[in-house]
């Protein structure tokens, strides 16, 4: 039982899997959020945007603030879906509010927010909670670590990091603030485990400049480098190489456009007049002096590299010396498409580097190495692995005891399964409620919406007509089967007159003249046809049964 001196925790996303982020943290009747995260869909033909998070738990909540650890859609993705239900102040970098207000503006435009901008070992309160903002680095800049003083303790929340120790801004990881603050005792450590599987440090960002000089060396023509759209810093050095080389820069693509944009209005990204130049000036330069900053790593539909590659984009075509770069890693489920993208790259001339053939990607996340000096230099009462698959978490709770924390301390939790926690105690709770919702641009859906459209795209449809009596349950017409995705739609091929036969002859004996619910006769038909279909065909589709009564 919870008490006036503990806190609950529980994640609404992020714990089980890779995105989707959002922690709920609770005392003394008030609740802050940290990250509001969206996840993409692999099964992006289904019509579906983005999932985010079931929110319904916090509507029981009373909310005092959003809390933001930098500016990744799967942290921020979801803040215009929380800011619609709770309207509450939101701490974060300057440079993940000028994300976040982007992406208010595209989700819920109209409206005023109160954005408030926390700098590096800066505190602030919010409910019962007060926060101190520690810098870390990672794939994206003006990243932050939590130092959370409550009721029960002080909590660290890591967001995504790395130990850069030669970041590109020159803004390391606040590790001695971070010592001090332990030194005054840690509650509970919340850390990142994205990388617990990969062994020694992650790479510095900063290591692939030399890569991104190498090869631009060899260019004979255009250089074109494409990576996810938040990567400032990977942006900035390929920025400052094509000056260094005498190109110019032109940036292909909405979001990468925005975050140049971004960059330039919070000083990220600082280069000499000139180096930029507007797509529309692409003709005028020779290709040997041009350098191109494209949206479409993961070969996204529509995207500038997809474009590309295909021959059909307005401003740029390939030709043989050209060189580009996918400076990202292959996110699961998008290999098949990036591998087209690939090879559709090659046939028109161009040397294609990604990662796996040349240096070209680092991580922005800690491996085992850095994980375990977080934990050495934090020294937890307890611990809880965030950001993770469910063998991520696990794997950290290992790295922890090898650590030297106790078994019993570790806590391997999941979407739903709060932790309670007070100055001697932490106990798990009663599952809460989770899930994921659909946004598919103009609404949110459940969940099991994107289920049912995966088994019709993937099994398709019959759907039965049948009008009977309403008074004696007799078949007055039908039943009449069509078809779409599953077998031939007119009704006239041999497999869909044997069923409409099979189904007629069941009806006629399960029902023998009386009259039954509208909802059993219903359930009466979708028995028999799946069981036929199953027999015969060896699928079964989505049956739709349709009954009038006359």
């Amino acid at each position: 039982m919870e008490n006036s001196g503990s806190v609950k925790l529980v994640a609404l996303g992020g714990l089980g899997e890779i995105g989707l982020n959002l922690m709920v943290l609770e005392s003394a009747g008030e609740a802050i959020v940290i990250d509001a995260g969206v996840m993409f869909p692999e099964q992006r033909s289904l019509g579906v945007d983005l999932l985010i998070p079931e929110m319904g738990y916090l509507d029981r909540r009373r909310i005092a603030a959003v809390v933001l650890t930098h500016a990744h859609d799967d942290h921020i993705g979801a803040l215009p879906f929380v800011l619609r239900r709770f309207p509450v102040p939101v701490y974060g970098s300057e440079l993940t509010l000028a994300f976040a207000r982007q992406r208010l503006l595209e989700r819920a435009p109209g409206r005023e927010y109160d954005l408030r901008v926390v700098r590096a070992r800066e505190t602030f309160e919010a409910g019962p909670f007060r926060i101190e903002a520690l810098r870390v680095t990672h794939s994206t800049p003006d990243s932050l670590m939590l130092a959370i003083d409550t009721p029960a303790g002080m909590i660290v929340h890591t967001g995504d990091f790395k130990i850069d120790d030669a970041p590109v801004d020159g803004e390391r990881c606040d590790l001695a603030r971070l010592g001090e603050l332990a030194n005054r005792g840690v509650r509970l450590l919340l850390s990142d485990s994205t990388n617990v599987e990969r062994s020694g440090r992650t790479d510095s960002e900063s290591s692939l400049k030399p890569t991104m000089r190498d090869l631009m060396r060899k260019a004979r023509g255009k250089i074109l480098l494409s990576g996810f759209s938040s990567h400032l810093h990977r942006f900035r050095q390929f920025a400052e190489v094509c000056h260094e080389q005498g190109r110019r820069v032109a940036v292909l693509g909405r979001r990468i456009s925005e975050t140049t944009r971004i960059g330039m209005e919070t000083g990220h990204l600082q280069l000499p007049p000139g180096t930029f130049i507007d797509d529309r000036e692409i003709p005028a330069h020779p290709d040997q002096r041009l350098g191109l900053l494209t949206g479409g790593s993961q070969a996204e539909p529509m995207s500038a590299m997809v474009r590309i590659a295909a021959g059909v984009h307005p401003r740029v075509r390939l030709s043989e010396g050209d060189v580009v770069v996918l400076s990202s890693r292959f996110i699961p489920g998008n290999e098949r498409l990036i591998h087209r993208l690939i090879n559709d790259l090659y046939r028109l001339g161009a040397e294609v580097y990604y990662e796996g053939v040349a240096p070209v990607h680092v991580s922005g996340h800690a491996s085992r190495d850095e994980l375990a000096e977080i934990i050495r230099i934090v020294r937890p009462d307890c611990f809880v692995p965030i950001h993770g698959e469910y063998r991520h978490l696990k794997r950290h709770i290992d790295l922890a005891v090898e650590c030297g924390l106790a078994p019993q301390s570790c806590f391997l939790l999941q979407d739903g399964e709060p932790l309670i926690i007070d100055r001697a105690n932490a106990w798990r709770g009663a599952a809460v409620e989770s899930g994921r919702t659909l946004w598919d641009g103009q609404a949110l859906e459940p969940q099991a919406l994107l289920y049912e459209r995966a088994a019709l795209a993937r099994s398709g449809t019959v759907a039965v007509m049948l009008v009977v009596d309403h008074r004696s349950g007799e078949i007055l017409a039908g039943p009449d089967l069509i078809s779409r995705g599953f077998l031939s739609g007119d009704g006239s091929s041999q497999h869909m007159l044997r069923a409409r036969e099979e189904l007629r002859r069941t009806l006629d004996e399960r029902l023998a003249g009386h009259r039954r619910p509208d909802r059993e006769l219903k359930d009466e038909v979708v028995r028999a046809l799946r069981a036929y279909f199953a027999e015969e065909v060896g699928r079964t589709p989505v049956i739709l049964p349709w009954v009038a009564e006359l």
